[in-house]
């Protein structure tokens, strides 16, 4: 008689066969034929997830534990997939409710991820810590541990990648973070050249030639940064690598261009969608609103909320405002929460002088200036850290900065004393803020969420100089967004505000001539909070720099 067992291996056969299709249909037999079988719904599971099929994975994965609850494979493969789907939270809320795993190097490590990803850098580093001390050379420990250097700002970052290539020397993806740290380190040449021999074994791989354009930009050399990518388009032209350049291209604003690579690219590919919406994008920031137009109609994706969101936004920029009033409307109903909706509604409204407008930004304060609670030596200390940090920050690709730079990583997951002290401080007028809110209101997508914890989910850290400034843009992963003050030049208090925060105003290049709605000079020691759903950005500054702390505010557990 034919056991689970059997099956699973001739499953497994056919499916390292590259035969998916006879594998599934023998994991469908052998789950009708044992439903009670745990083990067996684990292996179905793993076939699932390799397959992408994540959700049917998911669902075997609990099925196994309902069956069997001391099945740590399952409940390890389960936490696995969730972290890779960006669900740190249920995968850390699956180990700690169900599995003491005291004394499993693999449940520790695991534990890390789903820690550190969540944001809880100094459980992280503990469960790390405990993953090593029972098994010292245990790879995920040590990768995980490496990345939270890294994005902690550890000088040890360095040091935890080298440890852990030596335990895994062939992963690309470890030794791309690697060049990262030492960067970080302040040791730009060598970084160079560990993505320059990346790229250069790995000529197809977009994240290594990502890295590498970017790291020469940064460093001032926008005539070459982009000879790898554009050899290996030559070379081996594949969908990933078209988009990818097309993607570098874009984030340093070279619009026309990156609509031309993928002009080609969709010519090669027609049928590839994710090409199909770059290339609208791409022609519509460029000035070809039209032309963008026209393939959104012959091409239209209605289930896909990211089409959606590019077209109204194409829309607004042509004039078209009822039509994408229309879309958004009907996309907030089913999709509160989605930030990039929200702000190009209030675009619509405000062309149309539509009330509803001032419901959505207008209420009293939902935009607040707050003094941090700060004495001015310690806001000296925190300016003298935040410069320390900037001296091995580089000008960022694809990010609102124009001329300065940009820290890495989360900035409050350093360890240094004056941030933590700042997090407090701004923990603090988080409070005030909340408590000067309009009262709650189940429609609004800030005011919906006003009773639940809040918590800081990302941070980071902008030096303005020279012609510096910030486009308008808006933080769709956040809640509540912010800018606090550490550094103004003299000329803020000058005829046309240089320097200041603009609140409101749409790109230049949706077209709509829309004012500000708040603008704020800048002032040290000084936290401006509003909705995330505001566009924002910054008057050029001529001389000096101007320095912030800015982080997103979302709904924690």
């Amino acid at each position: 008689m034919t056991n689970s067992a059997t099956i699973a291996r001739e499953a497994a056969a056919l499916a390292s066969q590259g035969d998916n299709d006879g594998a599934d249909a023998l994991y469908v037999k052998g789950l009708a034929l044992f439903p009670e079988d745990a083990r067996f719904a684990n292996s179905v599971g793993n076939f699932y997830a390799h397959s992408g099929r994540s959700e049917e994975a998911l669902e075997l994965f609990t099925r196994a534990l309902q069956l069997d609850r001391n099945l740590e494979e399952a409940a390890f493969n389960k936490a696995i997939l969730l972290l890779r789907l960006g669900r740190s939270q249920e995968a850390f809320w699956l180990l700690t409710d169900s599995w003491t795993g005291h004394t499993n190097a693999k449940y520790w490590a695991l534990r890390g991820d789903a820690e550190r990803l969540s944001d809880d850098f100094s459980a992280a580093r503990s469960s790390y810590d405990r993953s090593l001390t029972i098994e010292p050379i245990n790879s995920r420990a040590l990768t995980g541990r490496a990345r939270l250097a890294l994005e902690c700002g550890d000088e040890k970052a360095v040091a935890c990648y080298e440890e852990a290539l030596a335990q895994s020397p062939g992963d690309p993806k470890l030794f791309l973070d690697y060049t990262q740290a030492l960067v970080a380190a302040g040791r730009q040449s060598e970084a160079l050249e560990c993505a320059s021999a990346l790229v250069d074994q790995l000529p197809t791989w977009v994240e290594g030639h990502s890295l590498y354009a970017e790291m020469l930009w940064s460093s001032g050399n926008d005539a070459q940064f982009g000879s790898k990518f554009e050899k290996a388009l030559l070379a081996h032209p594949t969908p990933e690598l078209y988009l990818g350049w097309a993607h570098i291209l874009s984030g340093i604003d070279r619009f026309a261009e990156a609509a031309e690579v993928l002009r080609q690219a969709h010519k090669k590919w027609p049928e590839n969608r994710t090409i199909l919406l770059d290339l609208c994008i791409a022609l519509g920031e460029a000035g070809a609103g039209s032309e963008a137009e026209q393939l959104f109609s012959r091409f239209d994706q209605p289930g896909l909320a990211e089409w959606h969101i590019a077209r109204c936004r194409n829309l607004i920029r042509i004039g078209l405002v009822d039509q994408a009033e229309r879309r958004l409307f009907d996309l907030t109903k089913t999709k509160v929460a989605d930030i990039s909706a929200w702000s190009l509604l209030d675009i619509c409204w405000r062309l149309k002088g539509d009330t509803r407008h001032e419901w959505l930004h207008g209420q009293t304060g939902l935009v607040r200036e707050i003094a941090l609670p700060l004495c001015s030596g310690e806001l000296s200390n925190i300016q003298q850290c935040l410069l320390k940090i900037h001296e091995t920050s580089a000008p960022p690709v694809g990010q609102s900065v124009k001329s300065g730079s940009q820290t890495k990583g989360a900035l409050f997951a350093r360890r240094d004393p004056e941030l933590t002290h700042l997090k407090t401080a701004l923990l603090d007028i988080l409070n005030d803020y909340r408590a000067g809110l309009p009262k709650p209101d189940p429609l609004h997508p800030l005011l919906s969420k006003r009773e639940p914890t809040w918590g800081i989910t990302s941070s980071w850290s902008i030096r303005l100089f020279g012609r510096g400034n910030h486009a308008p843009h808006i933080h769709p992963k956040g809640l509540i967004s912010s800018a606090c003050y550490f550094e103004v030049p003299a000329e803020v208090s000058q005829q046309g505000g240089p320097g200041w925060l603009d609140l409101g105003a749409p790109p230049i290049n949706l077209e709509t001539g829309l004012p500000a709605l708040f603008s704020f000079e800048p002032t040290v020691g000084s936290c401006i909070l509003f909705p995330s759903t505001m566009f924002h950005g910054t008057r050029p500054i001529s001389e000096g720099s101007r320095m912030t702390v800015a982080f997103d505010v979302t709904v924690v557990r």
